[in-house]
């Protein structure tokens, strides 16, 4: 018998409260436009009869429907193994690494900056995880290596060791259609407009206020040129490169995305997009980004709750943040936070952010896995408990009776190893078996988990074949 479900499920937003941040974005988009400061999208814009004035690009209510008529409620975001595809928005759930920390931490080494070993490292971490859905070659930037190559061996390294779909890091245009280029040798096909989705960037942002860079509009053009996923987000932080409401920041946030969807749609209509958010409250004391205020959850929740109900489109989402330096009390308050509130709310894929420590700029290898657990927790509660006739138990409860015990009871004896148990936390140590000192004993079992991993991960999923393909076709597009 089909289990009957009902998971934990937040909201924020009447249909009226959307429709009228809807209207205000279009007020925005009409009145004051938006900036694209690259001739190759603006000769799109040109040549579909959008008004214009210098770099600022005007948008109708028309315009802006006609894009979001064109787009699909949900994809199929494929791996190099079927058995790992997951159709975004279709129910299943995006659980990546992080895009672009420059640090990394551990508790053997500390704190330093990222390296090419530790991007191949991270893949290979992501890869075995149960729970991470999705890899990236961004877990950490490479800095040791040249930057005019760094795009085609990071790219190397994530599709040696995963199978799994994954993120890449933004790239120039040229860059992007290279990285898609490897990404055909590997899976053996032709992306091209209209064809099967292996490859995005975690965000294509908006340059907060009401622009977007050169480089990313352009990379909006080269994925939608190959019919690989575009996700429209933006960074905004509340009283910096945003209003100090969060009201009008989510107001002039959607006018960003609504843009960049539209400009996805007039490359390739039908491509795939999402509407994410890496939106926060600004600290205002520092007039930075903040990735520690409850208030964020504001921003994340009214961005999905637009995304998926306003405009039927898949919603990436924000996870795991924290302004902690070290994986502590605080780390695990703000990092469960704003987790639960997008993963509850209904998030399809995240932007992720795993791991991460310093409000995104350090990848911790322990709190990696740690994040993980956390995942998989919010995971059993938006899954939803099993609420069908057997699950009542009325039966059993007249049976047992008052005073009586369920221990023995077939229910318990049949379900008690399905459970959801932690696997890094722990319920039953005690302090007979964990000492009240050792506060960092659960870092160590997290510490060994990662190490463990590495230890067992092969050498590279490719053939050699593919390899040497992989191998030729870096050799020729290095300068």
């Amino acid at each position: 018998m089909e289990e009957a479900k009902r998971g934990v499920k937040l909201s924020m937003f009447t249909d009226g409260d959307l429709q009228k941040v809807h209207d205000l974005s279009m007020k925005l988009l009409m009145e004051n436009g938006i900036q694209f400061p690259s001739e190759m999208a603006l000769a799109l814009f040109r040549k579909n009869g959008f008004r214009i004035d210098g770099q600022q690009v005007y948008m109708t209510e028309k315009q802006v429907r006609t894009a979001l008529e064109t787009c699909p409620s949900h994809f199929m975001f494929r791996g190099r193994n079927p058995e790992r595809n997951l159709d975004i928005g279709g129910g299943d759930m995006g659980i990546p690494g992080p895009i672009g920390p420059t640090k990394v931490y551990s508790l053997d080494h500390g704190r330093r900056d990222g390296t090419l070993k530790d991007v191949e490292n991270l893949c290979k971490i992501y890869q075995a995880s149960p729970v991470m859905t999705m890899n990236s070659n961004n877990g950490v930037e490479a800095l040791d290596i040249p930057v005019e190559t760094g795009h085609l061996e990071i790219m190397r390294a994530v599709l040696r060791h995963t199978d799994k779909p994954f993120y890449t890091k933004l790239f120039d245009y040229k860059a992007m259609h290279e990285a898609i280029d490897m990404t055909e040798i590997v899976v053996g096909e032709k992306l091209e407009r209209g064809s099967n989705v292996y490859i995005g960037p975690g965000s294509c942002p908006s340059l907060s206020p009401m622009a977007f860079g050169t480089e990313v509009c352009e990379d909006i053009i080269a994925l939608a040129e190959r019919g690989q996923l575009v996700t429209i987000g933006s960074a905004t932080s509340t009283g910096v490169t945003g209003p100090y409401f969060e009201y009008g920041l989510l107001v002039m946030q959607n006018a960003e995305i609504l843009a960049g969807v539209v400009l996805a749609q007039l490359v390739n209509p039908g491509n795939p997009v999402g509407y994410g958010t890496g939106a926060v409250t600004g600290n205002l004391r520092n007039a930075t980004y903040c990735s520690g205020s409850p208030a964020r959850v504001f921003l994340q929740l009214g961005s999905l709750e637009l995304g998926k109900r306003m405009y039927n489109l898949p919603a990436r989402v924000l996870t795991f943040g924290t302004e902690s330096v070290n994986v502590d009390v605080q780390c695990g308050i703000e990092c469960y936070e704003g987790s639960m509130a997008n993963m509850l709310g209904g998030g399809d894929y995240m932007l992720s952010e795993i791991g991460t420590l310093e409000s995104l700029m350090t990848t911790s290898y322990e709190k990696t896995i740690l994040d993980e657990e956390v995942a998989a927790r919010l995971l059993l509660l938006r899954n939803g408990m099993n609420i069908s006739d057997m699950a009542a138990s009325v039966e059993t409860i007249l049976r047992v009776g008052s005073c009586g015990t369920f221990l023995t009871e077939l229910d318990t004896r049949k379900n008690c190893r399905k459970a959801w148990e932690p696997t890094y936390t722990q319920w039953d140590s005690g302090v007979q078996k964990r000492p009240v000192e050792e506060l960092d004993y659960v870092l160590k079992r997290a510490n060994a988990e990662w190490k463990r991993r590495l230890e067992e991960a092969p050498e590279t999923m490719l053939d050699e074949g593919t390899e040497e393909a992989l191998a030729d076709y870096i050799k020729t597009h290095t300068k």
